[in-house]
């Protein structure tokens, strides 16, 4: 297919900046015209679109970037819509991340509690956008990037939308992470993966065509990397050790040494609280360089790489030369491990013919317990998010690996019920 239009929900957050850099630098595969930007937040909006507009006029890039003042004018007639809204914004992130601290959990926005209750909200936007899709676009592609990206997507596919494909940027992240640290170039890196999203294993990679071998126990994170990164890091290193030829992604230590992330969070303060004290930063860059005829944008949301993901899987759609990706889609025959609706994290070619996965490795062995207790709770979340049903809810967070009993998971909605009021539709 041949996308000339493309539509960013969430379209004045401060990773757009940096996804459209990367939608220029691809601009010649891509045969776009026009990008539509929306979100609630229309100041926020007003300054990225300038921003956006005046970079793809210095850059030649070829296409027009303006606002859509709703929902239908930003989907109507477009040929791939991008979800990349945050419902609830910056004031429920901390919710998600504090919450869960009172009950000594870590706070997350994708993982336990906090990954939850984002996705309580994340669900029904992600639905009513899809039925907008549906109406005045029914053959755009519908790319996800909102979190929990593997229960929204989950919850689209189990409501028939059949176009959606869910993307995380997280498994490149973690490897270039490990490249940095053996000192090799990361810039071409092959992998297959197993597992659900936020809860990976890696395994038969290589880097530039040649495998690190066997990780060594002292091996320290790169020094670019924060704090909880390093632990991340630490952790993952110690799980390579007992698993020999898999890395795990970086969130997997939060479901297997969750005192250290808690105790972390505690003291450190959560991750939206040092977001925000830089977000007023970016904005004001934003603004300053949307008044140049040429601007130099120096800092935005996201790796260096965000939304280079999002950008391969739209000029792939396009190319019919194949390029393996990864990519959030129902199991179909992957792995027996899941049922095939299960929408997993898998390794994917995709052309102009569609998209073709590959089968996925096994997981460590000892972790099919925990695969499968994952999958029950991103199969039950996405239904009580879908249906609004409290009671499927507090079955759904009972389960989660980081909660575990439905007393917690009861008093914890309680709490929750309190805090976000009517930001969470279920409970309005």
């Amino acid at each position: 297919m041949i996308i000339r239009k493309f539509t960013i929900i969430g379209g004045g957050s401060a990773y757009v900046p940096g996804l459209m850099m990367a939608l220029i630098r691809k601009s010649r595969r891509l045969h776009l015209d026009e990008i539509r930007l929306y979100d609630t937040d229309t100041r926020r909006l007003g300054i990225v679109t300038r921003l956006c507009s005046r970079l793809a006029d210095a850059n030649k890039a070829g296409f027009s970037v303006k606002a859509a003042e709703d929902i239908n004018e930003a989907v109507n007639g477009t040929d791939a819509v991008l979800n990349n809204a945050r419902p609830g914004g910056f004031e429920c992130r901390k919710i998600d991340e504090a919450l869960p601290l009172e009950f000594s959990i870590p706070g997350q926005e994708t993982v336990g509690p906090g990954g939850f209750f984002f996705a309580l909200r994340s669900v029904p936007q992600a639905l009513d956008l899809a039925r907008a899709v549906k109406e005045h676009a029914p053959g755009a592609v519908f790319l996800n990037y909102t979190n929990p990206t593997n229960i929204v997507t989950q919850a689209l596919r189990d409501q028939g939308f059949s176009k959606v494909i869910g993307l995380c940027d997280q498994s490149e992240e973690d490897l270039a992470t490990l490249g940095s640290a053996l000192g090799i170039d990361h810039d071409h890196v092959r992998f297959d993966c197993s597992g659900l999203n936020h809860a990976t294993w890696y395994t038969g990679v290589r880097f530039n065509g040649h495998t690190p071998g066997e990780i060594p126990e002292d091996l320290a994170p790169p020094g670019d990397i924060d704090d909880e990164h390093k632990i991340r890091f630490a952790l993952s290193r110690e799980l390579a050790g007992k698993y020999p030829g898999y890395w795990p992604n970086s969130y997997i230590p939060y479901y297997i040494v969750p005192k250290y992330f808690t105790n972390f969070f505690r003291k450190n303060g959560t991750r939206t609280d040092a977001i925000l004290d830089h977000l007023d930063d970016y904005y004001e860059h934003f603004k300053k360089e949307s008044e140049k005829d040429i601007p130099d944008l120096q800092i935005y949301r996201g790796s260096s790489g965000f939304g280079d993901l999002a950008v391969r899987v739209l000029s792939s759609l396009s190319d019919a030369s194949p390029s393996r990706l990864v990519v959030n889609m129902p199991n179909l025959a992957c792995t027996s491990i899941f049922d095939p609706e299960t929408v997993i994290e898998c390794i994917a070619d995709i052309s102009t013919e569609g998209i073709n996965q590959h089968p996925a490795p096994y997981p460590p062995g000892d972790f099919n317990d925990f695969m499968e207790q994952l999958e029950s709770y991103q199969r039950m979340t996405a239904e009580a998010a879908v249906n609004g049903d409290a009671g499927a809810a507090a079955a759904a967070l009972a389960i989660n690996p980081l909660v575990g009993d439905t007393d917690t998971a009861e008093a914890m909605l309680r709490r929750a019920r309190e805090e976000y009021g009517e930001r969470i539709p279920m409970f309005s």
